[in-house]
């Protein structure tokens, strides 16, 4: 949890949350949240596969960005391959 003023305090307080029963529950982590009552906060919700990028440094970067187009040209995609129908983009397991 975020608090919309910042201007408020140095420390911004963050907290993982559950959701339970269509309310987020934070999860105590030892450190008090300074939040009153009522406060109007805003949430981030996180999508859990999405990875942050790891590089520190221009030249991780460019690395990176080799090795992903050396994998694209290792692996292309194929002009031939079969089509998939509506039913099939849509299957749901």
């Amino acid at each position: 949890m975020r608090m919309l003023e910042q201007n408020r305090c140095d420390h911004v307080p963050q907290t993982k949350s559950n959701l339970q029963h269509g309310a987020f529950v934070p999860i105590s982590n030892g450190e008090k949240l300074n939040v009153s009552e009522n406060e109007e906060v805003e949430i981030t919700v996180r999508d859990p596969c999405v990875v942050s990028a790891t590089a520190t440094s221009d030249e991780e970067r460019e690395r990176a960005l080799r090795e992903l187009i050396k994998s694209w040209q290792q692996h292309p995609l194929r002009g031939d391959a079969p089509r998939l129908t509506r039913d099939e983009l849509h299957e749901r397991r």
